[in-house]
C-alpha cells in the first residue's frame, strides 16, 4: 500500500549543532611568561639590527693589517721549505708583480667582510697545525678579535665513528675589536712565528707545543676525523 505524504508536523527535525562548533575562542590573558619573553624576543631584534648597521671600518682596517702580516709570515716559512696555506686566498685579496714576494692589495676586495683568517701548516708531522684568528660577539653584543693556535695532541678510536684526532687550543690574544692595538697584535704574532719557526728548524713540534702550554691560557678541545690509508 503506497505511503502517503509525511505531514508538516511530522518533518524531518534538524539535529543541533555539534558541541565544538558552539564554542567560542576566548583570549587566555597574558602572564608574566609571555610579557618577559615578548620583551626579550624586541631586544634580541634590536641588537640584531644594531649589529646589521655596525660600520666595518675598524674591522677592515684590522684585517688590512693581519692580512698582510700573515702573507708575510708564510713568506717566512717558505723560505725554509715548510708550507703554509692560506684563508682567504691570497689570489682574493692581492695581486703579484712578482710572487710572492712584490705584491698590492686589490681595491675591490671586501676587507670588512672577513671574518676568519687561518694559516694552516702542511709540513708533515703538522696535521691539523695552524693559527686561526676570528671575530665573535660577546654577551653584550660587542664584536671581539680571537687569535689561537691550534694542533693535534693525538688520535683516540671512538667505538661509532673510529679514529678522532684531538685538536687543541692556546689562546694567543682576545680583545674587544673597539680595543685591538697593533703592537699588542704584533708582540702576539712575534712570539708565536719565535717558537713556530724555531720548531720547524729543529724538526720537532714539541718546542712549539710545550712553549703553547707553559705561556698561553687553554682553548676549547675538539676531535676531528682521523683520515688513514
Amino acid at each position: 500500500m503506497p505511503r502517503g505524504r509525511a505531514k508538516k508536523d511530522d518533518a524531518a527535525v534538524p539535529l543541533p549543532p555539534d558541541e565544538a562548533e558552539t564554542v567560542t575562542a576566548v583570549a587566555l590573558p597574558e602572564d608574566d611568561f609571555l610579557t618577559s619573553l615578548k620583551e626579550e624576543l624586541q631586544r634580541t631584534q634590536k641588537l640584531a639590527t644594531t649589529r646589521a648597521e655596525e660600520d666595518p671600518s675598524r674591522r677592515a682596517g684590522v684585517n688590512r693589517r693581519l692580512l698582510q702580516d700573515l702573507w708575510e709570515i708564510h713568506n717566512i716559512f717558505e723560505d725554509l721549505g715548510v708550507h703554509l696555506t692560506m684563508e682567504p686566498s691570497q689570489t682574493l685579496f692581492a695581486t703579484f708583480t712578482e710572487f710572492p714576494q712584490k705584491w698590492a692589495f686589490k681595491d675591490t676586495f671586501d676587507f670588512g667582510a672577513v671574518q676568519l683568517l687561518e694559516l694552516k701548516d702542511r709540513a708533515p708531522s703538522w696535521l691539523g697545525s695552524g693559527l686561526k684568528v676570528w671575530y665573535y660577539p660577546d654577551p653584550k653584543g660587542r664584536p671581539r678579535l680571537r687569535m689561537v693556535f691550534e694542533w693535534c695532541e693525538g688520535e683516540t678510536y671512538h667505538k661509532y665513528s673510529g679514529w678522532m684526532r684531538v685538536i687543541r687550543q692556546a689562546i694567543l690574544f682576545d680583545e674587544l675589536l673597539e680595543s685591538v692595538s697593533v703592537v699588542a697584535l704584533h708582540k702576539a704574532l712575534r712570539e708565536l712565528v719565535l717558537a713556530w719557526y724555531t720548531s720547524h728548524v729543529k724538526n720537532d713540534p714539541a718546542v712549539l707545543t710545550d712553549h703553547l702550554k707553559e705561556h698561553y691560557p687553554k682553548g676549547a678541545t675538539e676531535t676531528k676525523e682521523a683520515y688513514r690509508s
